[in-house]
């Protein structure tokens, strides 16, 4: 009975093979991945699109001492945003958004994001899900975190 299942196996091994290499098209479910650099021509850019995953150092925003990490992570078709940070100067909520621009030159909100709930010590998180379609990776965006009074009081931008 193994040997059986072990032919049935090696054949499938072989077909697959085979019928990729005649034009058959691949499983849509199949996850090629990003084209590595070699397989790019020279001069020629990767396509544009959302991270599959980059981590963003929250830096203090004049001296509030609230720093941290946010994450986007492509996860199923969305991309889920999780945002760590420590400082913060009391238990709340505090707006949480991707901004269009940069830390440094500032810009409008693209995105908002669940608020960061704040804890007595002085951490805070959040996690929001977003389609990958409502910001446009092509331009140049930012995390940021803002106090209760919506002041910037931590900021990263967003390198893939």
């Amino acid at each position: 009975m193994e040997f059986a299942r072990f032919q049935s196996l090696m054949a499938s091994a072989l077909v697959i093979p085979f019928l990729v290499a005649c034009g058959e098209p691949p499983d849509p479910d199949l996850d090629l991945g990003e084209p590595a650099a070699e397989d790019i021509a020279p001069g020629q850019e990767t396509p544009a699109g959302p991270p599959a995953h980059v981590m963003i150092p929250l830096n203090p925003v004049d001296d509030s001492g609230v720093s941290g990490d946010a994450m986007l992570m492509q996860d199923q078709g969305a991309m889920l945003v999780t945002v760590d940070v420590t400082g913060l100067p009391a238990e709340g909520e505090y707006p949480t958004h991707i901004h269009e621009g940069t830390c440094l030159e500032g810009g409008p909100v693209a995105e908002p994001l669940s608020h960061v709930a704040g804890m007595e010590d002085g951490s805070g998180s959040s996690t929001t899900t977003l389609a990958l379609d409502v910001l446009d990776w092509n331009q140049a965006l930012f995390v940021q975190v803002h106090g209760e009074a919506g002041e910037p009081i931590a900021c990263g931008d967003i390198v893939e």
